[in-house]
């Protein structure tokens, strides 16, 4: 059986709406331009999508590296950001359990952030100050994803998932940057190495996911029922952990990947136990 490649995404900014690529350079710390900027409050707090649904809705254009164009529909205009001109201020913020220093944006980047928001933020950037490392994998780097610098997912898991869901789910409420199709239906759950072109990456662990995914992400609205969360608590729950879909990633080199690159399965491990509740 054929593995393959077959979509592959950015989010230049922490929750908002990502960038389909046709290839990328993958490093230790995630794709080129992946999640390197984040909105916080003032006192260092880190906000995303889950609070704030209407940062779903931010769309990202990428202009020439390091320069991206953001436009927001409630917003009369649009903003560039250049990395090459953000402020020489830092602060500290924090991110889930890690505190590290970040780069502020300049002023007129945060306000038209505060009025998409209606309240005051800022925007930061993951700069050459800005330290932090995944809790499994201490050696290894990660921006401002939520844990780990790479999360796959599968196009047959996301059918499996669809068969038995009350509402139809898109790949994009799971925020992947890769995704496999060929493979049967949550066979990630046995790859402990694959490699995708050039490059190695490594399973660390399954992706606990939130209330993030109820988002539509067209509309920034709750899908009735709290699907797919309802539907994944039947057949993907972890004890202890909770609701999986999808695998945490590091990469064990550097290199450039494609869309519709070969995916080769290099060692396998024994996956997690579920339990299937549904009524098919």
């Amino acid at each position: 059986m054929t593995y393959f490649l077959s979509d592959l995404s950015i989010y230049p900014i922490k929750s908002i709406k990502g960038i389909p690529l046709k290839s990328s350079q993958v490093s230790a710390e995630g794709l080129w331009g992946d999640r390197r900027y984040m909105i916080i409050k003032p006192n260092g707090e880190f906000i995303t999508g889950r609070e704030y649904p209407t940062l779903t809705l931010i769309k990202s254009e990428w202009i020439k590296r390091g320069i991206w164009k953001l436009s927001h529909p409630s917003h009369p205009n649009f903003i560039e950001i250049n990395s090459d001109d953000l402020s020489t201020e830092h602060q500290d913020v924090l991110i889930w359990d890690d505190t590290l220093r970040a780069q502020k944006a300049k002023e007129n980047i945060n306000t038209w952030f505060s009025d998409v928001l209606n309240e005051s933020v800022c925007l930061v950037h993951f700069s050459e100050q800005s330290k932090r490392f995944t809790s499994r994998r201490p050696e290894s780097p990660v921006a401002f994803a939520d844990g780990y610098p790479f999360l796959l997912t599968t196009r047959a898991s996301l059918e499996e998932l669809n068969t038995t869901c009350t509402q139809a789910i898109a790949m994009t409420q799971f925020r992947p940057n890769l995704v496999i199709q060929g493979n049967s239906a949550f066979e990630e759950d046995s790859w402990k190495r694959i490699r995708i072109g050039d490059v190695e990456f490594e399973n660390v662990k399954p992706c606990i996911r939130c209330i993030f995914t109820t988002l539509d992400p067209e509309t920034a609205e709750r899908l009735p029922k709290g699907e797919p969360l309802k539907t994944l608590g039947k057949f993907r729950l972890l004890d202890n952990k909770g609701i999986t879909f999808g695998i945490n990633m590091i990469a064990l080199n550097s290199g450039e990947i494609h869309v519709n690159d070969k995916v080769e399965v290099l060692e396998y491990k024994t996956p997690e136990t579920y339990t299937d509740r549904r009524k098919k």
